[in-house]
């Protein structure tokens, strides 16, 4: 994992992670003889996958693990590190719009998983009470909260299992912003939820 991560990566959604990192830094990364590209990404690239500095060789992001996938993305979020209620105010004075991509801080509520303690060396399945389609996907709701402030999330189904373990636990999401009905969140009028594609335990 990129030292560029501050925080202890739990879950990475490849559906949602290849998306975000081609808005981010494009479809594949390129190495050319010494050239140096931004970002690091050719040390990264040479390093990491053995690719010859002396070489052209081109990796395509669709190729790889969603956890390396998620260190390329990560660095170059624009919006990051807020809290819930900087989220709040950005979203309501327009600086943050779908589908923008956001990683917010704060502590995770799983109320329709329950609050079943979990063991990692026996996992059971986990029951959703309630399951939406939100822009395509089959969801379950989670609620990011911060000093009393409260925002909505969206996790894909599949994430249900390893996502429960961070219950109550500070986080940090990484998520597309989506168009939501108008919520209020100390005082600003806020229209959008996160749907999340990257779930981190706080250090």
């Amino acid at each position: 994992m990129s030292t560029d991560v501050p925080n202890t990566l739990v879950y990475v959604e490849r559906e949602l992670i290849l998306p975000v990192a081609v808005k981010l830094v494009g479809s594949s990364l390129a190495t050319k003889n010494s050239e140096n590209l931004a970002g690091g990404i050719n040390w990264l690239v040479t390093t990491r996958f053995g690719l010859g500095s002396e070489n052209s060789a081109e990796t395509r992001l669709a190729d790889l693990f969603p956890e390396d996938i998620f260190s390329f993305a990560y660095p170059k979020i624009r919006d990051k590190d807020l809290r819930v209620r900087g989220f709040a105010k950005e979203v309501s004075e327009r600086r943050v719009a779908p589908p923008d991509v956001v990683s917010v801080n704060g502590v995770l509520r799983l109320p329709e998983l329950g609050t079943k303690a979990r063991d990692p060396f026996s996992p059971d399945a986990v029951e959703v009470q309630h399951t939406h389609k939100i822009y395509g996907f089959n969801c379950f709701t989670g609620i990011l909260e911060d000093d009393g402030f409260r925002i909505p999330l969206y996790f894909l189904l599949d994430s249900a299992r390893i996502v429960s373990y961070a219950h109550e636990k500070p986080v940090e999401v990484v998520g597309v912003a989506k168009w939501s009905p108008t919520y209020e969140v100390a005082g600003h009028a806020v229209n959008c939820s996160l749907l999340v594609a990257a779930l981190l335990l706080r250090r």
